[in-house]
């Protein structure tokens, strides 16, 4: 995703210096502002329109189909943080996205109206939707290929102190009629703990990153960056390592909301998270990219986009012509046996 560029060199005085052939800047791709829509709750209608407010955010991903004969195709999915379910209260639920050309658009469907939570580990704040197709929108989803799993995350060098950056609302300034505005947020990685830890919602599975969350970026996919290890220098003969920035962008999870804390607590050892009248700490909580692949590969979504990949290559399939299948193979030395049957000897009269 970041821009390949040619290294620069510079040579002074005898010393050189090579800076990387990557852009390091933090610089978000448009791809990256593109997954992401708003979501809103109808509040009141009228005979015309309905009225509502945007409550948080939501990012688009794709589930690829397996079979070669359909590249490019797969399922779509909507991935929000379960704790809005709260707020939606049955309400209808619309996603705001980007048009192609300009404007706004609304998904307001999900295929048989239904979200689906973690299949097993009811505190992973996450619920998916699977989305129908809907003409002219700009997105560009998340590849389930990019997800942050443990795996990935260990190949790739990713860990504490790697920068991180979220896509979202910012409800004081969405941005008009005309173009959806997400705001961009940078911190770091602080902490992956190896057990679940204190949430507003109980303890759950969470990434704790240092940067401040607001109420509208629940929801919001949470990005890192790549490590890279470059040879350093040697210490008593042993080899030492640096790091550097990589290229491209990785899913670390699903923004779920800032840590708080009252604020007499705030110089104790021994704190409780206060989600209602607490101090934001500058800590928000991620959760795994791997709950919200398990939540998309749960048995019952999968049924439906293997389903729906079977249906795919049935239409590519053409259907028998009827008349032309009865009609019997014709081998060559049969094609022969008979040619000699109905030929007859030439006379050279």
């Amino acid at each position: 995703m970041n821009t390949q560029i040619e290294p620069k060199v510079t040579v002074c005085n005898g010393r050189f210096t090579i800076e990387s052939g990557y852009d390091t800047h933090m610089r978000i791709p448009e791809e990256l502002l593109n997954c992401v829509a708003f979501v809103g709750i109808v509040e009141h209608r009228d005979e015309v329109r309905a009225y509502g407010d945007l409550i948080g955010t939501g990012f688009f991903v794709f589930r690829p189909y397996d079979s070669p004969e359909l590249p490019g195709l797969g399922s779509a999915y909507f991935v929000t943080a379960k704790h809005l379910s709260k707020d939606l209260k049955g309400e209808q639920a619309y996603f705001l996205v980007n048009r192609k050309g300009g404007g706004i658009t609304a998904f307001e469907e999900l295929n048989d109206n239904k979200w689906w939570s973690h299949p097993t580990d009811k505190s992973a704040d996450v619920m998916v939707g699977q989305i129908r197709q809907k003409p002219n929108p700009l997105i560009a989803p998340v590849q389930t290929k990019n997800f942050g799993v443990p795996e990935k995350l260990d190949s790739l060098s990713i860990g504490i102190g790697d920068e991180v950056f979220c896509v979202g609302l910012f409800t004081p300034a969405s941005g008009s009629d005309k173009r959806n505005t997400p705001i961009v947020r940078h911190g770091n990685i602080a902490m992956i703990p190896g057990e679940q830890i204190q949430t507003s919602s109980g303890y759950a599975d969470v990434y704790l990153v240092e940067a401040r969350s607001i109420g509208g970026l629940s929801g919001s996919p949470v990005f890192v960056r790549p490590t890279i290890r470059i040879s350093g220098w040697e210490v008593e003969g042993e080899k030492m390592l640096t790091y550097g920035m990589g290229a491209g962008h990785i899913l670390l999870g699903l923004m779920k909301g800032h840590w708080d804390i009252n604020e007499d607590d705030l110089n104790k050892v021994f704190v409780e998270h206060d989600g209602e009248s607490g101090v934001n700490m500058g800590i928000a909580m991620v959760v795994p990219a791997y709950k919200i692949l398990e939540t998309i590969m749960q048995p019952g979504l999968t049924q439906i986009h293997l389903q729906a990949e079977e249906s795919a290559l049935k239409r590519m399939i053409p259907k028998d012509d009827s008349a032309h299948s009865k009609k019997p193979i014709i081998t060559k030395n049969k094609f022969m046996a008979d040619l000699k049957k109905v030929s007859r000897k030439v006379s050279n009269k």
